[in-house]
C-alpha cells in the first residue's frame, strides 16, 4: 500500500503541524503517494458529537468515507480518534445496511454514496503492517541506539473490537517494533495501557485529566526513559501541553514526548529545525543532547568491540544463569555488565573491576545459539584495564615478571628429582625477555 488518500482531521493541522511536517517527510522517504482530498471536514469527534446526536456521528464519518470511495484510494490516518471514529462507522454502517441507505440518501445531495468499501488504516498500523519493521529500520542513517524509549499506544488505535483489529488490544507490540527498529531500547512500565486521560478535560474534569497525565509520567521518570512516543495528537496534547501546565505548577515532571513519525524523521537524519521541534511545550532538548552522548558512546565503543554484537548479546540473555561464577557469587551478573557497555559505561565497568571474575571458561559460547558468547568481551575489558592501569595488582606482578624473565614460574627440579623425572631442557625464557624488550624499544 503505497498510494493512498491521507486524513489528517482537525487538531494536527490546527495545534500541531509539527507532527504533520514530520509525518509528510517520512511519507517521502518512504516512497508514499499521498492524496489530501478536497471536502473533508472533523472526522467527527465521539465524546462531542455521537453523544448528542448519534445519526449526525454516522452521517458526517459516511460523508468523509465517500470522499475517499469516490476517489478510489484507501485513507491512512495518523489520529486515533478519526482512526476510532472511521473504524466504527465502517463495522456500524456495513452490518447496518438500512440506516446506512438512509445515510447514502442525504448524501445523494452531493453526489457522494458510502458502500464501506474504503480500508481505513492508522499511521501506526501502515508503518508495521504495510511498510514493515525492517524496511523501516534498513532506512535510518542515525540510529537512536542506546536511547530509552518508552511507548503509548493510546486506546482508539487498540479499541474497541472487532471494529478494530490490527494488534492485541490489551498486550500490543507492533509500535515497539517499530521503535526497536529504529535502533532505541524500547523500555517497559506499569500503566504503559492506562488511558492518557486527556478525553477528561474535554468534559470540564481537569483536575483529574491531570492525574492521569502526572501517573504515567512518573512511571516513566522511575523508569528513566529517555522519550514517551505516542501515535495519537490527542495523546501527544496530554503529554505535552498539560505536563507543561505541571511543570508550571512546579511539579517534578520531565519526560520529552514525541510522536513516532517525529522519532523516525530523526532517525532518517532529518534535523529537528527542519522537523519543528522547537514546537514543542516541553522541551526534547534532554533527549537530543543525550542522543549526541549517545553517538559519541557508540563511536568508542566500536573502536573495541562488535556494538551490534554487543546488542544482541544484551537483547537475549538466554546463559546469563549458565555462568559458572554467578552460581557462587550471585553479584557477578555478566549479561548486566554487557548491558552497561551498551549504555556507555565503559569507563564505570573497566574501574568498578568486578569483570575480572569472569573465568574465560567459554561455558557462554558454547552454549551461545548465535555462538557469540562473552568470554571475547570480557577479555578485551580486561585488555583496556590494563591499558587504564585498573587492573589487579596480582595481574601487573605477573606481566611485569614475565616481561623480566620470559616466563611465569620455574620448574621446581627438587620435586621433579624425587619422583624421579630427568632434569627438562634448559628454557628459553631469556630469549622470550630479550625479544619482548627489543619489540618494547
Amino acid at each position: 500500500m503505497r498510494e493512498f488518500a491521507v486524513f489528517w482531521g482537525c487538531t494536527i493541522p490546527a495545534r500541531f503541524p509539527q507532527i504533520e511536517k514530520a509525518t509528510r517527510l517520512v511519507f517521502d522517504d518512504l516512497g508514499a503517494t499521498v492524496h489530501e482530498l478536497a471536502g473533508h471536514t472533523c472526522c467527527p469527534e465521539g465524546t462531542l458529537v455521537k453523544a448528542n446526536d448519534e445519526s449526525a456521528f454516522y452521517t458526517a464519518a459516511a460523508r468523509n468515507l465517500a470522499i475517499v470511495e469516490r476517489a478510489g484510494l484507501d485513507v491512512v490516518t495518523p489520529c486515533n480518534g478519526c482512526y476510532s471514529t472511521f473504524k466504527e462507522a465502517s463495522s456500524h454502517l456495513t452490518a447496518a445496511w438500512r440506516e446506512r441507505e438512509a445515510i447514502n440518501a442525504r448524501l445523494a445531495a452531493e453526489e457522494l454514496r458510502y458502500d464501506a468499501r474504503t480500508q481505513v488504516v492508522h499511521f501506526a498500523e501502515w508503518l508495521a503492517d504495510h511498510v514493515g519493521a525492517g524496511t523501516l529500520g534498513s532506512k535510518v542513517t542515525n540510529p537512536l541506539w542506546g536511547m530509552r524509549v518508552a511507548v503509548h499506544y493510546g486506546c482508539h488505535l487498540l479499541r474497541p473490537q472487532p471494529a478494530v483489529r490490527w494488534d492485541d488490544p490489551l498486550n500490543p507490540t507492533k509500535v515497539e517494533e517499530l521503535v526497536a527498529s529504529l535502533g532505541a531500547k524500547v523500555v517497559d512500565y506499569p500503566s504503559k495501557m492506562q488511558c492518557c486521560g486527556g478525553a477528561l478535560d474535554r468534559v470540564g474534569e481537569r483536575d483529574s485529566s491531570l492525574a492521569f497525565a502526572r501517573r504515567k509520567l512518573g512511571d516513566l521518570m522511575r523508569e528513566e526513559v529517555d522519550a514517551l512516543v505516542v501515535v495519537c495528537p490527542s495523546c501527544f496534547q496530554q503529554f505535552d501541553l498539560n505536563q507543561a501546565a505541571l511543570q508550571r505548577a512546579n511539579e517534578d515532571v520531565n519526560v520529552p514526548v514525541l510522536y513516532l513519525s517525529e522519532l523516525i524523521a530523526l532517525a532518517y537524519g532529518h534535523t529537528p529545525e527542519e522537523v519543528g521541534l522547537g514546537m514543542h511545550r516541553v522541551g526534547v532538548e534532554p533527549f537530543l543532547e543525550k542522543w549526541g552522548v549517545r553517538a559519541a558512546d557508540k563511536a568508542r565503543l566500536a573502536e573495541h568491540f562488535d556494538v551490534s554484537l554487543l546488542g544482541t548479546c544484551f537483547a537475549c540473555g538466554a546463559c546469563k544463569d549458565d555462568c559458572p561464577v554467578c552460581k557462587i557469587d550471585t553479584s557477578f551478573q555478566p549479561t548486566e555488565i554487557i548491558g552497561e557497555l551498551i549504555r556507555g559505561d565503559l569507563d564505570a565497568v573497566i574501574a568498578r573491576g568486578d569483570l575480572w571474575k569472569c573465568l574465560e571458561c567459554y561455558t557462554c559460547q558454547e552454549l551461545c545459539h548465535s555462538r557469540i558468547g562473552m568470554a571475547e568481551t570480557f577479555r578485551t575489558l580486561k585488555e583496556l584495564a590494563m591499558e587504564a592501569d585498573a587492573g589487579p595488582e596480582s595481574v601487573s606482578a605477573a606481566y611485569a615478571e614475565f616481561l623480566r624473565t620470559g616466563a611465569l614460574g620455574k620448574p621446581r627440579e627438587s620435586a621433579r628429582k624425587k619422583l624421579g623425572l630427568d632434569p627438562l631442557p634448559e628454557g628459553g625464557g631469556d630469549a622470550v625477555a630479550r625479544l619482548l624488550t627489543t619489540s618494547e624499544e
